[in-house]
């Protein structure tokens, strides 16, 4: 199968991906707001602990980054978090959680590089799909193989049957497509 060069609907990936996301930690934290009252709301002091336990690869810096967006609110609606303003601007924690989707996705594809150039070797300008799946496999080896090969045919804008008929992919067009897909880290950074 040819590659297209063409858009990929990778910002809808990236949306879908991030709205999952929004929904579950959401549903996890109204749930957590409960033990403490009806209305929804949470102690803020509450919401590092909160956070980590939905977020477990994120690293304790990031997750302070995130409390830090409230100000210095002690209480929290926690649909407040997901919502707007008057202006329709988001909240500055989806701001803050937004960012370091992107920076998170920005260094797994590094990662993931990195981990083609000691598979494949420095001087290439095209990389072969199982290069890339060993990659993974290096970087994320929580992630299997099945849920690789739909992420690289969501990437490709192929089925998942043509997947394994695809020749050399030129790097630029790789990496671009990796850096604007819904790329997650499923686990613990390999090694």
């Amino acid at each position: 199968a040819v590659v297209s060069t063409q858009s990929t609907g990778a910002d809808d990936s990236v949306y879908t991906v991030l709205c999952a996301q929004h929904e579950q930690l959401l549903s996890h934290l109204y749930k957590a707001s409960l033990k403490y009252d009806s209305e929804g709301t949470l102690l803020v002091k509450h919401l590092s602990s909160l956070l980590q336990a939905f977020y477990p690869l994120k690293e304790a810096g990031q997750i302070e980054e995130l409390v830090a967006t409230l100000a210095d609110a002690e209480k929290i609606n926690v649909k407040s978090l997901f919502g707007t303003d008057r202006d329709g601007s988001i909240s500055n924690f989806l701001k803050k959680l937004y960012s370091q989707f992107y920076d998170e996705r920005g260094l797994f594809v590094k990662e993931l590089h990195n981990a083609l150039v000691s598979i494949a070797g420095s001087d290439k300008k095209e990389y072969q799909i199982q290069d890339l799946c060993k990659a993974f496999e290096i970087t994320d080896p929580k992630k299997n193989s099945k849920d690789v090969n739909k992420l690289l045919a969501k990437v490709f804008n192929l089925n998942l049957d043509q997947l394994s008929t695809v020749g050399p992919v030129d790097k630029e067009l790789l990496l671009q497509r990796l850096k604007s897909s819904g790329l997650v880290r499923s686990g613990p950074k390999g090694i």
